[in-house]
C-alpha cells in the first residue's frame, strides 16, 4: 500500500511544476494474474462434481479476495515499470519514477487498484495509458 505522504507529495510536485495529473482505477486489477504459490480451494457447496466431491481445486490464476492477489498484481505492473526504465523508490516501493535526460518526466503512485500519474511527457502518458487498457 502506498504511503500517503508520498502521493501527497506526488500531488505537490505536479502542482507546482503545472504537470497534468492522471488516475486510473484498474477493473479486476486481482483477477486473472499468474500465482506462485499452491493454492488449492474446495469445491463449492451446489456445485460440486458428484463422486468426487472430497476433491479440491488447485488454482492457477487468482480470484478476487485471495490473499496472494495483490502481490500477483504488483509483480505484474512492476515487471512492465522495470521493463520500460522506470526506477523504484527505495523509501516507497509502491513509486516509480522515470528520467530522460537527467530530469523526471513521469511518477506513479501506486495504491491498490487507483493509482495516480504525473509527468511532463505526452509520450510517455500515451504509452502507459495503452498499457492500462490492456490490464
Amino acid at each position: 500500500m502506498a504511503i500517503w505522504d508520498t502521493i501527497r507529495l506526488t500531488l505537490t510536485i505536479a502542482t507546482s511544476s503545472r504537470w497534468k495529473i492522471y488516475q486510473f482505477d484498474v477493473n479486476g486489477e486481482f483477477l486473472h494474474e499468474d500465482i506462485i504459490e499452491k493454492v488449492y480451494v474446495e469445491q463449492l457447496k451446489g456445485f460440486q462434481v458428484k463422486g468426487i466431491e472430497d476433491k479440491v481445486y488447485k488454482l492457477k490464476k487468482d480470484l478476487y479476495g485471495l490473499k496472494q492477489a495483490p502481490r500477483a498484481w504488483f509483480n505484474k505492473i512492476k515487471s512492465y515499470f522495470v521493463k520500460e526504465g522506470f526506477e523504484i523508490n527505495t523509501s516507497d516501493h509502491t513509486l516509480f519514477t522515470k528520467k530522460e535526460g537527467g530530469a523526471y518526466v513521469f511518477i506513479v503512485n501506486l495504491y491498490v487498484d487507483d493509482n495516480i500519474f504525473i509527468g511532463n511527457s505526452e509520450k510517455i502518458f500515451e504509452e502507459f495509458k495503452s498499457f492500462e487498457k490492456g490490464i
